[in-house]
């Protein structure tokens, strides 16, 4: 019997939100992180044969051709199988998933009585693996219940879509765990028995789980990898990727929001540099397009005619990018701390916004004289 530690990938349900998850595979191979127990739930279960396959090309091109037609049947037919199958017939080879180095497991919920499922290969009889693949994928309604045998089976995630407790009973003794995020059971009780757990959860928003659209999914790939290597502390950020040391902690928080405001990507490795240029151009566009509105808000900012209770009724109509100008003009001219005490009893929606536009200030983005 094999001893010693054991590092387990344990992959959470979500639909065409699954791509994230090859982006995570990507970067633990890069980092040459050994895997030596995978565990998945629908569509974590599908991406987990890959990973046993060693099929990482494979799993990025079937990602990157998925469109929601090739795994949904959306015509009326009552009797159509699902295209799915077709795919997992063509880009899952059964022999090799079993003759694969790795553990490899699977959740699937049992109709009418509800009993979880919790499989690994050795409870699979040969020949089934694409049957069960199906089960732990049968997303119902969009995908009609798998029969095998005499009972009905439908997706795992109704039952443990990120399946740790199963990873730890089969010996794990390193969980690396992705949560996509979405609707289903996650037992985060068996979050608290790992001891060495490393949770991966996407900083952006990976769009509609049940819409599949082969331009997007590279994007999501690319988020899913950088959001491991930031995990594992490779790199700085939340929702953006920043190379280390390159903003204090403290600041983050004001210039994420400034990024999410002003719409920049996600998808990029940034330095402070490459991060405030492309900002600054995005501010500067955005304030060339609305500059009559902003210049009559501007003008009695200037004259001190505009106290917070009237910004805080004029930034109720506007959007996020509107209040972060206006509330940048505002600080600039009224308070000398936009960190203050004041920030702490503003209302919700004006928080970020808020915190964006003491960040375009304190970087020299956005100045008084603008």
């Amino acid at each position: 019997m094999e001893t010693g530690p054991k590092t387990a990938l344990v992959l959470g349900g979500g639909g065409s939100r699954g791509a994230y998850e090859i982006g995570v595979w990507q970067a633990l191979r890069e980092m040459d992180l050994p895997i030596h127990i995978v565990t998945g739930s629908s569509v974590g279960a599908i991406n987990g044969a890959m990973i046993a396959q060693g099929a990482f090309d494979l799993a990025a091109t079937l990602w990157k051709q998925l469109e929601t037609g090739m795994v949904f049947d959306l015509s009326l037919a009552k009797n159509n199988q699902p295209p799915l199958r077709a795919l997992l017939e063509q880009y899952i080879n059964e022999d090799t998933v079993r003759a694969s180095h790795l553990d490899f497991g699977l959740v699937t919920l049992e109709l009418p009585s509800l009993v979880p499922h919790h499989l690994f290969l050795s409870d699979i009889p040969q020949g089934k693996l694409i049957d069960y693949l199906m089960a732990s994928a049968s997303i119902f309604p969009a995908i009609k219940p798998q029969s095998i045998g005499n009972s009905k089976f439908v997706d795992g995630g109704y039952t443990d879509n990120v399946p740790v407790e199963m990873a730890l009973n089969k010996g794990a003794t390193k969980i690396i765990a992705v949560d996509l995020e979405v609707a289903g059971i996650v037992r985060k009780q068996a979050f608290q028995k790992a001891e060495d757990l490393t949770l991966i959860r996407p900083g952006a928003n990976l769009g509609n789980m049940l819409l599949f659209r082969k331009e997007n999914a590279g994007r999501i790939m690319r988020l899913g990898y950088l959001d491991t290597l930031k995990s594992f502390g490779f790199f700085s950020g939340s929702y953006y990727t920043f190379r280390k040391g390159q903003f204090k902690k403290k600041d983050l928080e004001g210039v994420e929001a400034a990024g999410r405001i002003f719409d920049l990507d996600p998808g990029i490795l940034y330095t402070m540099d490459s991060f405030e240029v492309k900002l600054q151009k995005s501010v500067e566009a955005y304030a060339a397009e609305i500059k009559q509105d902003l210049e009559a808000s501007r003008s009695r900012i200037r004259q001190k005619r505009f106290k917070l209770e009237g910004l805080l009724a004029l930034l109720a109509k506007g959007n996020e990018k509107t209040m972060t100008l206006l509330i940048t003009d505002f600080l600039s001219n009224n308070l000398p701390a936009p960190e203050g005490p004041l920030a702490a009893f503003l209302p919700e929606a004006v928080v970020q916004p808020w915190k964006a536009a003491a960040y375009l200030l304190a970087s020299g983005i956005r100045r008084k004289e603008q």
